[in-house]
């Protein structure tokens, strides 16, 4: 064995002193970095959610509701001998001196949390984790700074003081319901009582944890549906691993699938290059193949020998390919250090496999069959300089290697759709690419100019036209990747961070009285905010849909079931709000009974136009048809409604009202001059979240381009390798030329009018191809807009001839410095 790679490495010592070669093996390294590196981070990403995830929850699985649960659900855990621990979670005020802010108030039970743990700093000790003890709260630095306080202070919570004991750093399973974004004050659930603050009216969530093993909460998780779904128990919801922080799981979803889509594209692109690099090695090898049949070397023998160059190209970019997509993922995983919602494990050897997997796939899909048919050159070659390369084996080897390729990017990208998407579009760019070049070449050759330059450029390339043919369609293809990930990347992050403005509104206030809103206004415009714009705001419950009534139980989606569990946050106006555009149908017109909804949420009720739906609301009942369905501007922080109907139908029924606007962060008096005038308010301060969200972008834009590095330099692999497939091509014509007294002007004009059909052809083609590629992409993968359209096509023409004329030059130059004589040898 030893002595068979001894062999293998002097063989390929000597064949790379082929500079074709040399860039086959960098195409291979390049297209294995990115696929591993992206799959080393997404294999620890998805077991490090799946070890923590229980963390999250701080239990194996929590029962939530809106009122306190029944004694039945603790009493069955006990009998069944699960951990428990319980939670009540309401927003209040914390009061230090004369500042008062608004806070997610959380008192826990002793056993909290039943997995993971708080992280705490104290005055006793460094870090603590156990929950607070009795008449001490732990808050979060957010209010600290607020309240202008410090360890040790006194802080009121309703009716009582608490020592402030510790610091909270971390709280895993906080969420992202909206009240969490107030700053956090955990107390002890026996305080609870002494507050004073649970009363008739009050917004609390009640939380039941509990833990034991996979079988025994699994049985419970049974038990607990059957038992609400048998007492018609609403208002309840089940959290388990499954469901668990879903904004962050999206987050992480969205991150990984953009990443995924970049590594899917390189690889693309350097397959390209492989394939170029492969096919300009194959015709440098045929002479010496053609000799060695003359010296009476067979077939096998020669196949053999290219085999063996396979197996160490595969084994040498497999190790080198590895630990350079170790490399990428180690400073990808600091990039994204942030978004990771616990420490990640060390790495597996599954994606180190699959690097191992793709070298031969792509080697062998892309380099093998030109490589394996120059078993099969005749010694003719060396006098005709004819190869046929067009052979049944070799066309059955490339499609089971290209069948298998695909399979792997499939499984590797963790996404069919993303997999199907890209290659889809890169098969149907391949092909409308070629034909169109061809059409467009014979067209070309058809016209006829004064000018000897442009003629011969537009004869020339029709009379061959299958190499510009090639040249067009392998540039286009590298074009139209870029162009994708720079398009994608730009409406990724602007639908994520474009709409969130620097004047965004970073205060809520909701309970709000209709005799209160003129006071309100003057307090916030003697604080220099601007008026608010006020909205009504009526809760409903969803209970009929076309005259048949509806439970929870109706709908397998969970969403769903959520939604008509709980009360809808109902409006009324008469005016499109700002944000808000119709989808389908008419907005809201005289007051005639109607419903303007988000489409959003018909879509998870599978409501459409004209479908009768009726709420209850404060024991009456409001039906109206849907007659328009809407798309809202959430990035925007406005205040938004999923339905509105039109004033004549809700403006009499119980109601309270609703508002944000933008508070400048040195203006923090204001809450506690309006909690104290208006003490009915909750005001919610969503500034620190909205710098959070900041702070995520910057580390994905960061991740994005590090992986960005990797597509371009694959594509100047396939520039190069396009450019220099003609190379022969192109002496010919130079030394035809120098022969007949062409000068260099004349060569040199000739060359540029080349690379310009080929860059502006390929730019054209890949800038309309990546246009509607990002845009299906965008929406039915990623869930973005995409209308850059115009953008794509300049960007592509532009790219297309600036890269075109760049990777010519070189070429160009040493043409035209050569004799007829030295370019008739080059060929």
């Amino acid at each position: 064995m030893i002595h068979f790679f001894i062999g293998l490495s002097q063989g390929l010592r000597q064949d790379l002193r082929s500079r074709e070669l040399k860039w086959l093996l960098v195409a291979l390294i390049i297209s294995v970095s990115a696929m591993t590196s992206v799959s080393f981070l997404a294999d620890r990403m998805h077991r490090a959610f799946e070890f923590d995830a229980r963390q999250l929850l701080a239990s194996d699985l929590l029962i939530a509701a809106d009122q306190p649960l029944s004694e039945r659900f603790t009493l069955e855990a006990q009998r069944r001998q699960l951990r428990i621990a319980q939670t009540i979670v309401f927003p209040s005020m914390a009061t230090v001196g004369t500042q008062s802010k608004l806070a997610s108030i959380k008192a826990v039970s002793p056993e909290y949390p039943l997995r993971g743990s708080l992280q705490v700093e104290s005055l006793s000790r460094e870090m603590a984790t156990l929950s607070p003890a009795s008449g001490t709260v732990f808050v979060e630095p957010a209010l600290l700074n607020n309240l202008h306080t410090s360890l040790g202070d006194l802080v009121r919570i309703g009716d009582r003081q608490f020592v402030i004991s510790g610091v909270l750093l971390r709280e895993l399973d906080r969420g992202a319901g909206f009240m969490n974004f107030a700053p956090r004050v955990m107390m002890s659930l026996g305080d609870l009582q002494s507050t004073g603050l649970i009363g008739l009216g009050s917004r609390v969530t009640y939380r039941l944890l509990l833990a034991g093993s996979d079988s025994e909460i699994a049985s419970y998780e049974k038990w607990a549906k059957q038992y609400i779904e048998s007492e018609s128990l609403r208002g309840l919801r089940i959290e388990t691993l499954e469901n668990a922080q879903p904004m962050m799981r999206k987050t992480l979803q969205r991150a990984e699938q953009f990443l995924s889509l970049i590594a899917l594209l390189t690889a693309m692109i350097a397959a390209v290059a492989i394939a170029l690099s492969a096919r300009r090695y194959m015709l440098g090898q045929a002479d010496a193949c053609a000799s060695l049949k003359c010296f009476g070397a067979t077939r096998v023998s020669i196949l053999q020998k290219q085999v063996k160059t396979l197996l160490f190209l595969g084994i040498l970019a497999a190790v080198i390919g590895s630990v350079f997509g170790y490399l990428v993922q180690e400073v990808l995983t600091r990039l994204l250090g942030g978004l990771l919602v616990a420490s990640l494990p060390s790495i597996s050897l599954a994606p180190m496999l699959w690097s191992i997997l793709f070298t031969w796939v792509f080697l062998f899909a892309f380099a093998g069959p030109p490589l394996l048919a120059l078993a099969n050159v005749s010694p003719m070659r060396l006098i005709r300089k004819e190869f046929e390369l067009e052979m049944l084996s070799t066309v059955w080897v490339s499609l089971l290697a290209l069948a298998t390729c695909s399979i792997l990017i499939w499984l590797a990208a963790r996404d069919w759709k993303l997999s199907l998407w890209v290659g889809l579009s890169f098969a149907a760019a391949l092909g409308i690419f070629s034909l169109s070049a061809k059409l467009l070449l014979w067209a070309l050759s058809k016209i006829r100019t004064q000018s000897f330059a442009m003629q011969f450029t537009m004869t020339a390339m029709g009379r061959r036209s299958g190499f510009a043919v090639m040249q067009i369609t392998t540039l286009g293809i590298a074009i139209m990747a870029i162009l994708m990930i720079l398009l994608l990347r730009q409406d990724l992050l602007s639908t994520w961070q474009g709409n969130i403005p620097m004047d965004a509104p970073n205060r809520f206030m909701i309970n709000i009285q209709g005799d209160q809103k003129e006071g309100i206004s003057k307090v916030l415009e003697t604080g220099g905010v601007a008026r608010p714009e006020f909205y009504p705001m009526v809760r409903g419950r969803l209970i009929e849909i076309n005259g048949r009534e509806i439970t929870p139980n109706d709908f397998p989606d969970e969403n769903a079931k959520r939604l008509v569990d709980r009360e809808f946050n109902l409006s009324y106006t008469d005016q499109l709000p700002l944000g808000n555009r119709i989808i389908s149908g008419d907005w809201i017109k005289g007051a005639s009974p109607q419903v303007s909804m988000e489409t959003g949420i018909a879509k998870t009720l599978k409501l459409k136009l004209g479908d009768h739906i009726t709420f209850e609301v404060a024991g009456e009942k409001v039906s109206a048809p849907i007659t328009s369905l809407r798309k809202l501007d959430w990035g925007s922080m406005r205040v938004n409604f999923f339905v509105i109907m039109p004033p004549a139908q809700l403006s009499n029924l119980p109601q309270s009202w609703i508002t944000s606007y933008y508070q400048n962060p040195t203006k923090d008096i204001l809450d506690f001059q309006l909690s104290q005038a208006y003490p009915n308010l909750t005001l919610v301060d969503v500034s620190a979240s909205l710098q959070q969200i900041q702070e995520v972008l910057n580390k994905l834009s960061a991740a994005l381009g590090l992986l960005f590095v990797f597509t371009i330099a694959a594509a100047i692999l396939v520039l190069i390798a396009a450019i220099a497939a003609t190379q022969d091509e192109r002496y010919r014509n130079a030394a035809l030329l120098k022969a007949i007294g062409a000068s260099r002007a004349v060569l040199s004009h000739i060359a540029r009018i080349e690379l310009l059909i080929i860059g502006s052809t390929a730019g054209l083609l890949a800038g309309i191809a990546s246009g509607l590629a990002a845009w299906a992409l965008g929406r039915y993968v990623m869930e973005i807009e995409f209308n850059a359209f115009t953008q794509s096509i300049v960007m592509g023409v532009a790219f297309g001839v600036i890269a075109s004329l760049a990777a010519g030059y070189r070429f160009q130059n040493r043409i035209q410095a050569a004799t007829a004589v030295e370019c008739l040898r080059e060929v």
